[in-house]
């Protein structure tokens, strides 16, 4: 399996930051598909001797973190899933990305076999179940890992753990519960239906919400107002870990997933009305498209994220939008693997003004969002992080960080969530907000409001992964869609579950959609 984290020795220039925790991700990453773990014990911690101090929390936390970057990234997990199946997008030349695009899952190339490969989750689960069960002992023998501290990290591995089983419910429906930790191989337990993972995910995911601070290394921070957390300040950990904003953001979502829109509103509400206690705001359409702006510098106002830190020798040739996203004058590559045709863009950006893409008085397109605009394939450049912000492509390394959710994301979530409860005025407010900030009018009152958050939706998050995910949530809500419908009720929207899974496992079934 290939690995995401390229060249991490350190005479090549780049290395990890974080340790031992992410040495344990890439294991777990590498690991066959039917063992956890199948290299020799000597030549990783032996999990007897492994909790005995600060820096071993430390480690195993970073760890599942690291295990669920992997496992976004590798294979472009995060835009394969969200925004290439089914979306905007179209593949140029690559066979396997554009039966991704057609939505054939169960055809046969290497890409789309390792994306219906669920193993990776589960490497971030059984982590987050070792660190719940065992961090506990280095507090009894390590007097600088204080019990608040250690109930904080195990907080951070419950959150994990619920996003996890979030993301899969999404692209898988039906998966397997692990509530404890499993060494050697994986359990041969069967799959819970998907609103039972739901439950779960959020039963994860509010034992974390009333414990984690807002702000990690702070001292004006109200939940846990320390300057040093695991020996540094919020300089290093913003829009690194989860906090009680991440947390929210993450619930107001699965809510809406589930249907729950008063539930999601709350949560939305929440965040919203308390980003600034994090220092999360608004990004600047300036920020949000720069080569050092947003996608580059870790910040809270990532709500949820996993960053990829130039600033720490952090960097990697793949699992980033630009890899599939760019081509020249950005980068070396003659044509883009995936781009959005000009029709499209042009359906998508209607209104003029629009500060991500408009055409002037003369007919010129002015744009933020792509380039070359003219060309056959014109490049979606909207996320350009090319190593350390640099506008030389001659060596395509990358940086952007991975976003899950920024608080324009929340604010459409809950304008959305407040339309489908028939709260109109409040959820137009959101939106004309929002659209301000873009450069365009507040919407007419004719409009269907709940399409023009949507279509808000598909301007706004374009390659943040959520487009896929955004068209099931509207059809749910609209029912006037026949052959979505059908795909809805008979869990097509669904991946299958890899052939190496079940082979591995007798007690699961593949999802019936596809056999």
């Amino acid at each position: 399996m290939k690995d995401t984290y390229k060249q991490t020795e350190t005479k090549k220039g780049f290395r990890l930051t974080v340790g031992r925790g992410l040495i344990l991700a890439l294991i777990f990453t590498l690991a066959s598909c039917d063992k956890l773990l199948d290299v020799d014990s000597q030549h990783i911690v032996n999990e007897e001797n492994k909790w005995q101090n600060i820096n071993d929390a430390r480690a195993s936390l970073m760890g599942i973190y690291g295990l669920l970057r992997s496992a976004l990234a590798q294979d472009n997990a995060q835009w394969i899933y969200g925004d290439v199946r089914q979306g905007d997008f179209l593949a140029s030349s690559r066979r396997d990305l554009q039966e991704a695009v057609s939505g054939n899952l169960t055809a046969s190339y290497p890409l789309i076999e390792n994306l219906s490969n669920w193993r990776k989750f589960f490497a971030v689960i059984n982590a987050a179940n070792l660190f719940i069960e065992n961090s506990g002992k280095i507090v009894a023998v390590d007097q600088q890992y204080t019990a608040l501290n250690q109930r904080i990290d195990v907080a951070q591995a419950r959150a994990l753990k619920g996003f996890c089983y979030f993301l899969m419910a999404r692209i898988w429906g039906d998966v397997p519960i692990w509530d404890k930790a499993y060494e050697g191989t994986f359990p041969k337990v069967s799959q819970s239906p998907e609103n039972a993972v739901l439950a779960y995910a959020e039963q994860e995911l509010r034992a974390a919400l009333n414990v984690l601070p807002f702000r990690y290394g702070s001292l004006t921070d109200e939940i846990y107002p320390i300057e040093f957390y695991h020996g540094s300040t919020f300089e290093n950990w913003d829009g690194v870990l989860f906090n009680r904003i991440s947390v929210n953001a993450i619930l107001a979502h699965l809510m809406a997933w589930s249907g729950k829109y008063l539930e999601s509103s709350v949560y939305s509400e929440y965040v919203l009305a308390n980003a600034a206690k994090s220092v999360a705001g608004y990004v600047p359409i300036g920020n949000l498209t720069s080569a050092e702006g947003f996608f580059f510098t870790s910040t809270n106002s990532q709500l949820v994220a996993f960053p990829f830190k130039w600033s720490a020798l952090e960097g990697s040739f793949d699992g980033h939008i630009e890899q599939l996203a760019l081509a020249e004058p950005l980068v070396p590559r003659p044509i883009p693997e995936i781009y959005i045709p000009r029709d499209r863009i042009v359906s998508i950006f209607r209104e003029t003004g629009d500060l991500r893409f408009t055409f002037n008085s003369v007919g010129i397109p002015v744009t933020s969002y792509f380039t070359d605009f003219q060309s056959e394939r014109p490049i979606f450049s909207k996320i350009k992080v090319i190593r350390g912000g640099s506008t030389d492509g001659s060596f395509p390394m990358f940086s952007s960080a991975i976003v899950f959710s920024r608080l324009e994301d929340i604010a459409l979530l809950r304008a959305e969530a407040l339309a489908v409860l028939g709260e109109q005025e409040l959820a137009r407010g959101i939106l004309g907000q929002l659209r301000k900030n873009r450069g365009l009018p507040e919407i007419a009152p004719s409009p269907d409001l709940l399409d023009e958050i949507f279509l808000e939706r598909q301007r706004e998050l374009m390659g943040e992964g959520h487009r896929w995910f955004d068209q099931v949530r509207y059809h749910k809500i609209k029912g006037d869609d026949a052959a979505f419908n059908t795909l809805i009720t008979e869990k097509g929207i669904f991946w299958p579950v890899a052939a190496e899974v079940l082979a591995a496992n007798p007690n699961l079934k593949q999802n019936p959609y596809w056999n």
